[in-house]
Order: structure tokens, then sequence, then C-alpha cells
């Protein structure tokens, strides 16, 4: 998911216009599996702030409206392990009956059961190493580093299977059609190499194609509807906007689809809204959040552009179609809203962590 983007702004300003790549979820949130507690609709990531050691990770159950407490002190994680889930925690992964947790600064891997209960623990020592997004094909969990790799573990145990190289700062990632597509973002042009989205075959654990053409920063946003990946490529916050664009991995190129920064999936349709950091205003620029029928490319309004102010990370629960905004300022714990999918009507809100990176439903 991503990095604290108010920060971000502070830093770009302070750094005479440095700016690091954005990070997100990456896609529809795993398969399988069920949660070992009723009372659970979702499970919500804190990503926390940077240096703080104060991620979360808790649950909410939108039939009653309850939410564990956001409060890393008594979070889900720390009541089953008696210790605080680490620095920015970046992406959430539900797979089975396990869940997949990445945290990029304390540089670590961990995989939990459903009631949080830590099964295994991964360390990355590489120079750079920075884990962010995940991606499952059901049989394997993908990971992406900053230290160039791709990591593969078995979705079962969790154990460490292999890696693959995949090319600059690899952020965003998704599976489909028996392929990895994993957003190389070459850390928003500060990393050395060169920004690509490269096609990795699973079969082969090979890279097959690396698409450079029109590619200028893709970061974590990365998602799967009707069989095909979208990703957003985030620009150079300047001349160059942020794009959607699908992955059309036979003539090795992007497809620009839409305007946006943070994107989501219920499988048939994408959501999206540009969140957009500026140099011109050193600060966001919100747009509406839209719905679009990818078969057709009918585009609909779901919510204007006033209620996405603050907005930090957007996901859809694909068995309602309900849509949670979760909404963060500078210093303070954030809120999530939750919002009908067609409607637009807000149908709860709860109280999150620092900066929440995302929600993952679980059936």
């Amino acid at each position: 998911m991503k990095q604290n983007r108010y920060l971000i702004a502070l830093l770009a300003f302070a750094a005479s216009f440095t700016l690091f790549s954005c990070s997100d979820s990456d896609d529809d949130g795993g398969a399988g599996g069920g949660s070992s507690t009723d009372q659970v609709t979702c499970y919500v990531l804190n990503q926390g702030n940077s240096g703080e050691n104060n991620a979360s990770l808790q649950t909410y159950n939108f039939s009653t409206g309850m939410a564990t407490s956001a409060d890393c002190e008594n979070d889900l994680f720390r009541a089953a392990n008696g210790e605080l889930l680490g620095d920015v925690a970046q992406d959430m992964l539900w797979v089975g009956d396990r869940l997949f947790v990445t945290v990029s600064n304390s540089q670590k891997l961990e995989v939990l059961d459903l009631d949080g209960k830590l099964l295994n623990r991964h360390i990355y020592a590489a120079e750079g190493a920075s884990p962010r997004s995940l991606t499952t094909d059901g049989n394997s969990v993908y990971v992406t580093n900053y230290d160039g790799f791709v990591y593969v573990y078995d979705a079962m145990s969790g154990d460490s299977v292999t890696r693959i190289y995949s090319g600059s700062y690899p952020e965003g990632i998704a599976y489909s059609k028996g392929c990895l597509v994993v957003n190389n973002s070459n850390w928003g042009g500060y990393g050395g190499g060169e920004a690509s989205v490269a096609v990795i075959d699973v079969a082969s654990r090979s890279v097959v194609c690396t698409i450079k053409e029109n590619v200028c920063n893709p970061y974590s946003e990365s998602v799967v509807c009707d069989g095909e990946v979208y990703i957003v490529d985030s620009g150079n916050y300047a001349d160059i906007p942020s794009k959607i664009c699908r992955v059309d991995v036979d003539s090795a190129r992007l497809v620009e689809v839409g305007r946006g920064s943070l994107l989501s999936t219920d499988g048939e349709a994408l959501y999206f809204v540009d969140a957009s950091f500026s140099y011109d205003i050193m600060g966001y620029n919100y747009s509406s959040l839209y719905k679009m029928d990818v078969a057709d490319g009918g585009l609909s309004e779901i919510l204007p552009a006033e209620k996405m102010t603050d907005i930090y990370s957007l996901d859809v629960d694909p068995a309602t179609g309900n849509v949670y905004v979760g909404y963060a300022q500078y210093g303070v714990p954030g809120t999530m809203r939750v919002y009908g999918g067609n409607s637009g009507e807000q149908l709860s809100v709860f109280e999150v962590g620092y900066y929440p990176v995302g929600a993952r439903f679980a059936y």
C-alpha cells in the first residue's frame, strides 16, 4: 500500500522537490477461507507513522457495525502476540486461513492466522530491502521488494520458496492468466534504474516481457478486473499526470483508460479516484469517485470530489459492492467510511489507526 503521503508532501518541499513513489494496494485481496470468528467482515491494516512503530491491525463487522480497537497497543496483532506489528505496514493479503502482512521499514513479512497469531516471520537483510505488495495464484504468495526481487512463498505454510528478479524498486503486483504483472517504480525516478512493467511467467519463474514505453512511475495500485490487469502510473507529480492503464501483455504496452491515483475493483468494474500530489500547489488535488464498467467503458460518479478530501485508501467488498474509503490527516488517527457502491450513500463509519492502508474481506 502507500508511503505517508502527508509526510511525503512535507519532505518534497523541504528537499527541493525530491519525492518518493507512493505505494498501495495491490490486488483484490486474496481468496478462499473464512474467519475463525463469525464477527469478522473485514480486516483493516493501518500503516502507522514512519519511525514510530505504530502500525496496527483491526477487524470490522459490517452487520453489527463493531470494530476492534485501532490503537496499536490494543490491536489484533498486539493482543495475539504481545508485541507491536512494526514500522510502516505496507500491504495485507488473505489466502485461505492465513494473513500475509508486509511491514516495510521493519523489513519483514508476517504470516498470521485469522486471529492475528504469528505463524511465520521472514526478515529481509539485503541492502535496500523493503517488502511492498502482495498477490497470490492460490498456491504461492508473491511479495515485491525494493531490492529488485519478487519473493515466492508457499501459501499454506508461509515457507520461503525462491525469488525472481523483476527490476528497479518493484511495487504493485497482480496475478492473472498464469502471469505476474509487476510495477517496477524505479522509486519515482530516483532509483538509479528504469521504470517498467514486468510480466513474469509463473511456470518458468522468468520475465517474459518488460514494458517500458510510456511508463513513468508505476506504483502499488494493481488490480485484476474481468481477467485483465489494471495499474496506476502515478506520473511525475508535475506535467505527466497519474493515469489508470490496462496492461496489454500481447502487445507489450499500457492502454490508458482513465485518470486516477487510487484504484480498486469488485471483479467486474473499476472504482477509482484521483488524489494526486501536485508540485504546482504543493498539495493534493481530489477528483470524484468513479465506477467504470470495463465491458463497455461506461462511467458513473459514485461520490463527489468534496467527499474525497483526505482519502488515503480505496477498497471494494466484492460480495456486497460496498466501497470502503480510508481517510487520513497528518498526526491523528484516521477514519473508515463505508458507502453503497451504486448509491454513494454512507452506510457506516468507524475509527481506524494512523494512515489506513486498506481493507481485506473475509467470508
